[in-house]
């Protein structure tokens, strides 16, 4: 993070910010972070530097580490499970020992410390853990200090050094350090504050600065403490603010509630403390403290201080005097020199500036206390540590005075508030200094923004960062606002524009930084002072000369945007010369620059690169401005003149500079005029391409394009002369002449290892690239990454073409390697590939890999090239990833199922060592499986079985209902979801309830809740108040439950009652007083019925009853006004003061009414004393067996009623009761039934559960429900095209269509031509309103609809789809989809019409000899009905393959068979097909195939001596033998070879036909022979 570093010393520079300056923020990309790894991290993220590193906690707690150094950019990361509640970087500023490894302290679930230790290198991210100590070791060491507490609560306060301060219990501080090594944790030092007894469980937030804690406690005060001896230092009222802010503004102060949190500058001079009603509080200590003394209760006594000089120095030494003043109580200047009166002077001058910083601080008298810089526990004691009390006391006094004076630098309390309206979630303060704070508040839909607070002109400046950023916490004493944003971590610099940023950054660091700066954030390059150019060249910066030219460059281009031309056009003459003329200065002082360092040898080398900057950035403006300008005028010409005289200037340094050509001689050819060059004379005797050689091996490249322009040769020209050059180049590679080959490149100003690089990476002969490895291996030019790069394509070839010589009277290497620009060339390599037979030996070219290929492959698509050549045995050694895609992609089931029966057992270390198979994972299989669906599904399905799941399917509820409806559905035995759990921690019964409550499944989860047996007890998410209120159904359904379990318990009935009456009143929660209140009196009596006690109880109001059967006597009373009888019972208006009221009830009091007899009712209640033993136990209801027998009223209900009620089960099982059996024709019952049903759907087909409960009825009774399902659907595509089309009420719409559906249930072709006609339109209607492509394959699958819809009643098929192909030209749309449908021919035909003259006669000529299919039931009979002879009629016109194929299966003797057809259709293919069924003669299949590949007139020779009908005919060893001879004598050895390649790959005799080749038509006698002698060699083998 070399720009940030920059960029940090750049910021630092901008010092401090006026009130002009908040208004400009600039935000600036540092590193670029990957998205993924973005997503990865949690809400904050703490940065580390120096290396550089980033750590995040999840809401998982799970700790994301990303490392941001420069060779990963935010590619290396790793995760830590956890879960974690606290981490903590090492502090590594001024450490003694830096190291490249950054180490982090993390706080454990279970208050476990564990050190890692983070490896950065070469791109990576490995933790490694150092050390870690358990609670019980950490209980331990607090024992051992003699301190018995109960390890409750733990924070880290600081990492460094292997130390570490650790906040315990909030009130236990334990220093201790960390072991390098096996030894054990030592502590050293351990305290308990002293905080008050009050304050302890009320701490919220402490910070530790520079040795001192600060803790804040919910009770208003700030404690702070040393923590190197635990002394009380000093502490802070909070609730002064209130009353001083009182004071200065002589107004009530703005209410602040409770503190959040605090915050302390690194000086200690303000701390700023939060409040939960977003608002922050500025305290100055310092003024704090002066004007509450009393409240630092650490204060040193000079007085009592032994007045002792430094050792080594003389008593009399004006040293010793100097420093002894210090120690007393008043002031005097002991030396009384000029220099020390002039830095008595500055010093008055310096402090006069900030009167605060004249006083001595407040922590003075801490000798313990850090430095701001140092970031250990070293003591040091600091310079104002001895100020004199006089000088302190007359310092204050006057800072008071001032004060007085100006109101906004005397404050110590300052209070910042943050908009109400804008109301956000989370105020945190990042960073405070003596002047500025900043925030970071986060509010609710517009994410993070970042606030930057002046303490000194109570400013704010605020800049929003979006909802996908994530602020990052930084240490160090500089405020750097860091974030991560979607590109990357930026930093967020306040009072500085971009310009003066650059500036001040090419100043302090470098311009390199700059540049990438400037790349990462796309600015443009700012226009950089002359003094910054001067500076580069003093210091020898050549990036910051080239940063400076490249910033000139657009100098004569006024706009970016527009083109070049354009702006030549625009730009006046006189602007292009006052530019050049600007640059006057600047190339001047190059110029100077070059000179000066010309002349010092040990300059030369800087002084050539900065000639080189200079030259090309002057050529590359004349270059563009004759481009693009065909004529110069005055001012132009100008400007071209002041640039060509610098570059005449500088050439002259040039070091190989042609001044004079030192064979020429000065004698000139009149026709000519050039000179003659010495070598002509030799060189006349040579070809060009020696020419050239010789010239270029003796540095006489000039004299050759002489020579050459003499005779006219194309040579002349450099361009030509170096292309031959390379030419040679590759020739002397060809003959292994490295030595010359270099010569030739060095000659020519090229880089001999990057030319010979590139030569070697890109050509494509063999020798030269195995020839350049080897001695650019010598030479250890080849990184790490090119020969892992070499050694892959090596084993490729071994695997994939194996070893065989090269044949160059076959095939001649091209002179040409492959440049980067030649993908033509690729190409024609690729084509070669694909169009190669590797059957045929000998037009066998040698295909090689072009180095450059395979640098480019990554790991896994070297694996995949590798794993069709491998045996399954050496699978388990490449990557899971690469291996799965390739099972997947060819559908390999087999050991699909094998390897993931092995993953199923992949949990114990033991069966990882004997797996045959890598190591899968979940990922693996979700990111790299490329099979079909279908295949994809099945392993899926085998997966969920074991309880193995994708992460998307987890995250995605539906999606993991799918997958479980595949394997069983929600309701079996054993369901495998015991490890699942929910981002909220749900498990899956409380998920799947809270599914079923959000679309309202009612009765299935009735039906869940009762298979699973699930109750409050064990699952306590139906107890969930929120899902109560939500739903109140859901409550009565959890308490009807309840009463179900326990029928004796009147409690559960009464909850019941109450759930009953929230969903009769869903505003206010469910009680007798709310129910009287909505006006609910007979519900309220009702439901008081139920409770234990009745009314009496109620009336009572005791004290102690619950609150929701309590009810206010008086409510009571109005509430019953409209029953005055029963207010008069329950409340008597006149009682007798001397007499006890009467102990009656409500049953006493309708005892003597005649309907009732409370004796026998009412038995359930308790209240009831009247009631006799033989009354009813429990409540009576509807369903109760009694009841029903004496007074109800049975009503037999058929299939039709559950139908309309949407059940089919019961329908159907009280048709097989009621009807079915009953029947004596029973398949003309179910047949009646059936129509019964379609007629119902059809009748109901907007309501789905009717629907759906009418197709289940249909399957049930065994018949078809595809007709009804297909008339459903149209029938609601008419109603949706009607109700967007039409101002009808929807209620009349829908009963028009039910009445044409009730028509067409009739069978009545009007109106099912009618529907046709509706369903077309509807169908169009629905493409347009998906905004679908009206001629595509998602339009055609819409219109299969309609044309079942035609098939299912009889129709002609629509060709409303057709018509709007033929008529838009869409050939292609109008054959799949007539061929996908079964078209007639006909009508087809008739189409033809409607498309353009040309598309007609192609497609007439297509459809010329188009053979008629059956497209209806009727067709398809007819088919069936054809007599056998007829059939055979057809079999013998059989002419497609696939045909052929599935006759071939029904065939007795199918191999002989498929060989008859292969000769009757001329067919090859088939005799190889036939010789893979079982039983079938390979010798009979080679003739086969012979005699159908080759021409006619061979294959009747070939057949002559065949006297009987081929068809019949049985090939042997004769035929072949005649076949043979036939095929020689024809010169057809290679149709010959390649049926013996086919069929008999291991014969002998292959090898005496490819030496009958080699001599009769190669003449390769030599490669014959060898062919000859290994004939002999098997021929042997078979022998013996």
């Amino acid at each position: 993070m070399a720009a940030e570093e920059g960029v940090a010393s750049a910021a630092s520079a901008g010092g401090s910010w006026g009130t002009a300056a908040m208004g400009r923020v600039l935000p600036m990309l540092l590193v670029p972070v990957p998205a993924e790894a973005m997503g990865q991290l949690g809400s904050r993220a703490q940065l580390r530097t120096q290396p550089e590193a980033l750590g995040s906690l999840t809401a998982a707690g799970s700790l994301q580490v990303l490392s941001l150094t420069p060779g990963s950019r935010g590619g290396g990361r790793c995760c830590l499970e956890g879960p974690f509640w606290h981490f903590l970087w090492e502090d590594s500023r001024n450490s003694s020992t830096p190291t490249e490894k950054p180490k982090l302290l993390a706080l454990g679930e279970n208050y476990e410390l564990l050190i890692y230790e983070f490896n950065l290198k070469d791109g990576r991210c490995d933790a490694t853990i150092l050390y870690s100590c358990s609670r019980e070791a950490l209980q331990k060491l607090i024992d051992d200090q003699d301190i018995s507490i109960s390890l409750l609560s733990l924070r880290i306060l600081s990492f460094h050094n292997n130390t570490s301060l650790l906040f315990i219990n909030k009130c236990v501080i334990l220093h201790i350090i960390f072991p390098e090594r096996d030894a054990a944790i030592r502590v050293l030092n351990c305290f308990t504050l002293p905080l008050p007894a009050q304050a302890v469980d009320m701490i919220i937030d402490t910070q530790l600065c520079r040795g001192i804690l600060f803790v804040l406690s919910s009770l208003g005060w700030i404690y702070i403490f040393d923590v190197v001896d635990g002394t009380y230092v000093a502490h802070v009222d909070l609730a002064l603010h209130k009353e001083d802010m009182c004071n200065e503004q002589q107004q009530e102060p703005a209410k602040i509630s409770s503190f959040t949190s605090l915050k302390v500058s690194q000086d200690l001079d303000v701390a700023v403390i939060v409040s939960s009603s977003n608002s922050a509080v500025a305290l100055n200590l310092n003024l704090y403290f002066r004007q509450h003394p009393g409240h630092l209760l650490c204060e040193r006594i000079l007085e009592d201080l032994p007045i002792q000089g430094p050792k080594g120095v003389d008593e009399d030494d004006p040293v010793n005097s100097a420093y002894n003043m210090k120690l007393a109580k008043f002031s005097f200047q002991i030396d009384r020199s000029w220099k020390a009166q002039l830095s008595s002077l500055n010093e008055t001058i310096k402090n006069s500036k900030l009167e605060v910083s004249c006083c001595a601080p407040w922590f003075q008298d801490i000798l313990h206390l850090e430095s701001p810089e140092s970031g250990n526990h070293s003591t040091s004691v600091q310079s104002w540590a001895f100020i004199p009390q006089d000088i302190m006391h007359g310092q204050y006094n006057v800072l008071q005075k001032d004060h007085a004076k100006t109101s906004d630098p005397g404050r110590s309390w300052k209070i910042m508030h943050i908009s109400e309206q804008e109301e956000p979630i989370e105020l945190k303060c990042v960073s405070v200094t003596g002047f500025t704070a900043l925030f970071t508040w986060e509010v609710e839909r517009m994410g993070y923004t970042i606030t930057l607070w002046d303490l000194e002109t109570q400013g704010m400046q605020c800049f929003s960062l979006g909802t996908k950023c994530i602020p990052v916490d930084s240490s160090g004493d500089q405020q750097l606002c860091f974030v991560l944003t979607e590109n990357g971590l930026s930093l967020i610099l306040f009072g500085l524009t971009q310009e003066e940023f650059l500036n001040r950054l090419m100043i302090h660091g470098s311009a390199s930084t700059v540049d990438t700066l400037c790349h990462l954030n796309g600015w443009g390059r700012c226009s950089i002072p002359i003094h910054a150019l001067e500076a580069g060249i003093e210091n020898r910066q050549l990036d910051t000369v080239n940063f400076f030219l490249k910033s000139k460059e657009n100098l004569f281009n006024p706009s970016s945007k527009s083109s070049v031309s354009d702006q030549f056009d625009h730009l006046s003459s006189h602007l292009y010369l006052r530019n050049v003329e600007e640059l006057i200065p600047a190339l001047d002082l190059l110029c100077s620059a070059i000179r000066e360092s010309y002349s010092e040898p040990q300059s030369k080398h800087f002084s050539e690169q900065l000639l080189n900057l200079t030259l090309s950035f002057l050529n590359n403006q004349i270059k563009e401005l004759f481009i693009h300008t065909e004529e110069l005028d005055e001012h132009l010409q100008k400007g071209v003149n002041i640039l060509t005289s610098y570059i005449n200037e500088l050439r002259t340094f040039m070091i190989k500079f042609p001044w004079k050509l030192t064979d020429a001689i000065d004698e000139y050819d009149v026709h000519e005029n050039v000179p003659k060059v010495k070598e002509s004379n030799i060189w006349k005797k040579l070809s060009f391409e020696e020419v050239i050689a010789s010239a270029i091996l003796n540095n006489k490249i000039p004299e050759a394009q002489t020579f050459f322009r003499i005779d006219s040769h194309s040579a002349q020209k450099l361009e030509e002369l170096i292309g031959i050059g390379l030419n040679l180049v590759f020739d002397n590679l060809k003959k292994n002449n490295i030595k010359e080959a270099s010569e030739l490149l060095k000659n020519m100003g090229f880089d001999v290892k990057g030319q010979l690089l590139k030569i070697c990476f890109y050509t494509t002969n063999k020798n030269i690239r195995d020839f350049l490895v080897e001695i650019l291996k010598e030479k250890n030019y080849f990184s790490e990454k090119e020969k892992r790069t070499i050694d892959f394509v090596h084993q490729v070839e071994k695997l994939y073409l194996g070893h065989f010589q090269e044949n160059m009277q076959i095939q001649s290497f091209p002179r040409y390697w492959i440049k980067e620009q030649d993908f033509f060339k690729h190409k024609s390599v690729l084509d070669s590939f694909l169009k190669y037979d590797c059957k045929d030996e000998f037009n066998k070219q040698d295909h090689r890999i072009v180095l450059n290929w395979a640098l480019w492959w990554d790991q896994l698509t070297q694996e995949s090239i590798l794993l069709p050549r491998i045996s399954p045995e050496e699978y388990k050694s490449y990557s899971p990833e690469a291996l799965w895609r390739y099972l997947t992609a060819r559908h390999d089931w087999l050991n699909i199922i094998l390897w993931i029966g092995e993953f199923q057992t992949q949990h114990s270390y033991a069966s990882l060592q004997q797996n045959k198979w890598p190591l899968l994972t979940v990922d693996v299989i979700n990111q790299n499986t490329s099979c079909n669906n279908y295949m994809r599904n099945e392993i899926l399905d085998k997966l969920a079985r074991n309880g193995v799941f994708l992460a998307s399917e987890l995250e995605d509820f539906e999606c993991f209902l799918l997958r479980l409806s595949r394997i069983g559905g929600v309701i079996q035995d054993t369901l495998p979801v015991q490890n699942y759990k929910t981002k909220e921690g749900w498990d899956f019964h409380s998920q799947f309830i809270l599914y079923c409550l959000e679309h309202s499944l009612q009765h299935l989860l009735y039906v869940y809740l009762d298979c699973y047996k699930l109750s409050p007890e064990n699952c306590p998410f139906l107890e969930k108040k929120e899902l109560h209120e939500a739903h109140p159904w859901f409550e009565f359904l959890v308490q009807c439950r309840q009463v179900a379990s326990n029928l004796t318990d009147p409690k559960l009935i009464f909850q019941a009652s109450l759930a009953n009456a929230q969903i009769l009143i869903p505003t206010n929660q469910a009680s007798v007083s709310s129910m009287l209140l909505e006006g609910h009196t007979l519900l309220a009596l009702a439901t008081t019925m139920y409770s234990p006690g009745g009314v009496s109880q109620v009336v009572q109001n005791e004290e102690n009853e619950n609150c929701l059967k309590k009810v206010d006597p008086q409510l009571l009373k109005m509430a019953l006004t409209p029953y005055p009888k029963l207010k008069t019972a329950l409340f008597p208006q006149c009682t007798p003061p001397s007499v006890l009221p009467s102990d009656i009830t409500i049953y006493h009091l309708i005892q003597s009414l005649s309907p009732f007899d409370p004796s026998r009712l009412f038995g359930w209640q308790s209240a009831n004393t009247l009631a006799i033993g033989d009354a009813w136990s429990h409540l009576p209801h509807f369903s109760s067996p009694d009841l029903v027998n004496k007074y109800a009223i049975v009503e037999r209900l058929n299939f039709a009623y559950y139908l309309h009620n949407g059940r089919p089960s019961f329908a159907f099982g009280t048709f097989l009761v009621q009807e079915l059996i009953k029947s004596k024709t029973p398949k003309q019952l179910i047949q009646q039934v059936g129509n019964e049903a379609y007629v119902i759907g059809l009748s109901s087909f907007h309501i789905p559960s009717i629907g759906a409960a009418c197709v289940c009825f249909l399957e049930l009774l065994g018949l078809d429900s595809l007709k009804l399902r297909v008339d459903m659907k149209v029938a609601n595509i008419i109603l949706s095209y009607k109700c967007r089309n039409e101002d009808a009420q929807y209620s009349f719409i829908r009963e028009s269509v039910a009445e044409k559906l009730s028509k067409l249930a009739d069978g009545e072709k009007t109106t099912t031509e009618e529907l046709l006609v509706l369903l077309e339109e509807g169908t169009w209607n629905s493409i347009q309103q998906q905004e679908i492509k009206r001629l595509s394959s998602e339009s055609s699958s819409q219109w299969a609809l309609v044309v079942q819809f035609c098939r299912l009643h009889n129709m002609k098929l629509s060709i409303s789809y057709l018509r709007e192909c033929a008529k838009a030209n869409d050939w292609l749309q109008f054959i799949i989809h007539s061929q996908l449908h079964n078209y007639h021919p006909a009508e087809v035909k008739s189409l033809i019409q409607y498309f353009s003259p040309v598309i007609q006669d192609h497609l007439r000529l297509a459809f010329e000899n188009l053979p008629s299919v059956p497209t209806s039931k009727m067709d398809s009979d007819q088919v069936c009905n054809k007599c056998p002879q007829e059939l055979q009629g057809s079999k013998q016109e059989m002419t497609d393959l696939f045909e052929i194929l599935l006759q071939c299966s029904e065939e007795p003797d199918s191999w002989h068979w498929l060989l008859v057809e292969a000769v009757k259709q001329q067919a090859p293919i088939l005799s190889v097909l036939a010789s893979c069924l079982q039983g079938a003669s390979a010798i009979s299949c080679l003739c086969v195939w012979i005699i159908t590949s080759v021409e006619d007139n061979v294959a009747t020779e070939a057949m002559g001596h065949i006297q009987d009908s081929t068809e019949d005919h049985t090939w042997n060893l004769e035929d072949l033998s005649v076949i043979w001879r036939t095929l020689l004598t024809r010169q057809k050895s290679k149709t010959l070879i390649r049926g013996f390649q086919l069929f008999f790959k291991d014969s002998p005799l292959l090898l005496v036909m490819e030496m009958y080749e080699l001599c009769m038509f190669f003449r390769n006698y030599k490669e014959a022979e060898a062919k000859l002698l290994e004939f002999q060699k098997s021929l042997e083998t078979v022998q013996m």
